[in-house]
Parts: C-alpha cells; structure tokens; sequence
C-alpha cells in the first residue's frame, strides 16, 4: 500500500495527537499508523492509528481505573486499533551460548565479514553485525548496528572495541574488527556505527542473501527478509510505519522514533528473536536496506525496525554498495 503525501501527514498528525494523550500511559508500549486487525486477521485494505498495550483490558476495568485510560475509537479521522505487545531490545541475554549457537557458522569467526553475523561490544553476549556503510566525511568503511549492541551503556566513550564473533560466541582479543565512533541514541534512535580496522575485509552482503542494492522506503504491505545472527534468515511483511515506542536501556526508559512494525510473512512464521538486534531488513523485490532490527516481541510474533533512511542520516553514513 502506497501512501499518498496527503494521507501521510495526515496520519503523522494524528499519530501526534495519539502520542501526546496516550503514550505515558502505563499499559501502552507503541503507537504507529497501520493495518488494523479485525478478529486476528490483517485488514491491508486499511488504516488506523494502532495503539500496542500489555494487555487488553476489558471496558469496566478502563472506566475504574486511575492508571490507564479508554482509547478513543477515532483520532484525527483514522479509526483506532489496540493490539497486545510487549517489546524488548533483541540482544540476546543467554550467557550459554550452547543453547542459542544457530546451526549454521553465523556464530563463527568470520574470515570475510558480512551482514548477519555475530558481533557484540566488549561486555555484552552477542547480537548482529548489519551491514556495511561509509563515513559521509571521511569515507571510512564502518558497519552499522544498534546502540544497545555496538554501546551498551550510558557513559560509554568512542574506542571501544567490537568483536567478530561476539564475547559470548568465543569473540577473544585477536577477533577485534572495529571501534565504536558514534551512535544517534540522542536523535531517539536505537542505532551507531563502529569504524572497521582493516583487519579482515567486509562485504556489502547479507550472509545467504547477497549483495544489498542501497535504501528504500518501508511501505505498508511491503515483503520483507533480513539475515540475522539468532534466527538466520527470515521473512515478514511491513504492517505498520511512523511508530514510537518506550523502551528500556541499561534501566533507563526511552523514547524511540521512527519505528518500522513487521510481522510474519505466514501465519505461525519466525521473523525474529534475541539476539538478531542490528540486522538489516530488506526489501525482497530489490534488496534495498529499508529498516534497522532493534527489538521484537516472541508473543505475538513482531519484529521492530527503525526507518533505514533516518538512521544513515542521522548516523551521517551512506550504505556502500555496488553501483
């Protein structure tokens, strides 16, 4: 489904409202602008300002309730849906790695470096190296993942070291390929990019997928395929755009934008699981880059990516790929 400008500002707008009114309130964890569901099945024909909760709540218990309120049925002249979600950063958080190892080499060093595979900061388990991109200033080849894999924690200075493999998939001194340089987690992305050091050479491919073309545009409807560290290559379909969530990092709540809702191409299907944090989604019709994976729920199946553009621009990287 392709927006027109006018139908999209006219969802931003009511997305504005809904997130001023709404967002605080404490059983709500995202709104975005989407398809509805009507009684479990996708309605694509569609669109409505979804409001994603714990837990649905029957209407008496909303009328008594001092900490979270009835949702208007209409905002901004889109009607509104209320799905249950409960999202969380997807690194993974096994320390038995035996338990989470993919069948495949994905948690292997690596001798050529590619989107897809393990990678993690100099504490943490192990979640997804991205991909390739380049420095707007200086054409430095990096890789972009996410803030809560490539930094971590608060206080966290350029420098630290990034593993291939991960610390928890063996990642030992000599697996060093890259320095953390900077992260937008102060333009409410869940996101940064890490310089590499030249140690081993990095593809601008996604493992069993290959080449990445360049960024598109997520698009409601849009088929979707990423390759990731956890759950190797999986396929959805965009469901929702424009969202914000509340999230949390290293204890802190945040405030994350621009978010892309995807969810199983098949009833029942995989997108996502801890530990595929920092993978690419691409579209399947061209292989261009249109989100970055951060976070997912396993019940109901959803993946969460930030908006791909947003994130080079913010970042100040191009996606290198061949012309």
């Amino acid at each position: 489904m392709n927006l027109d400008r006018m139908t999209l500002a006219r969802g931003r707008l009511a997305l504005r409202e809904a997130v001023r009114d709404y967002l605080f309130d404490p059983n709500i964890t995202l709104i975005d602008f989407g398809n509805p569901k009507h009684e479990g099945q996708l309605a694509d024909d569609e669109l409505a300002i979804r409001f994603h909760v714990h837990k649905k709540l029957p209407v008496f218990t909303l009328e008594t309730s001092r900490r979270t309120r009835f949702i208007q049925p209409e905002i901004g002249g889109f009607p509104t849906d209320v799905l249950e979600g409960t999202y969380h950063p997807h690194r993974s958080a096994g320390w038995f790695t035996s338990l989470n190892r993919p069948i495949e080499s994905r948690a292997s060093r690596a001798q050529f470096l590619r989107g897809g595979l393990s990678i993690s900061n100099e504490v943490y388990t192990f979640a997804t190296l991205g991909g390739l991109v380049l420095d707007r200033a200086t054409n430095a080849e990096m890789i972009l993942s996410n803030w809560h894999v490539l930094v971590g924690r608060w206080g966290v200075r350029p420098g630290e070291r990034i593993y291939q493999p991960g610390r928890r998939d063996g990642g030992a001194e000599k697996d060093v390929i890259a320095t953390l340089t900077r992260d937008a987690m102060s333009a409410n992305l869940d996101a940064a990019a890490a310089t590499l050091n030249g140690s081993r050479k990095m593809l601008s491919e996604q493992l069993h997928l290959g080449p990445v073309t360049g960024v598109g545009q997520a698009q409601l409807g849009m088929q979707v395929v990423k390759s990731g560290r956890r759950t190797g290559v999986t396929h959805g379909r965009v469901t929702a755009i424009e969202g914000i969530a509340r999230m949390f990092y290293d204890r802190v709540e945040r405030i994350i934008r621009h978010v892309v809702t995807i969810e199983p191409s098949q009833a029942h299907g995989e997108v996502s699981a801890g530990g595929d944090s920092g993978s690419w989604w691409l579209d399947v019709e061209t292989r261009r880059a249109i989100g970055l994976h951060f976070a997912g729920s396993d019940s109901p199946e959803r993946a969460l990516a930030h908006d791909m553009q947003t994130v080079l621009e913010a970042l100040n990287v191009n996606i290198a790929f061949d012309q």
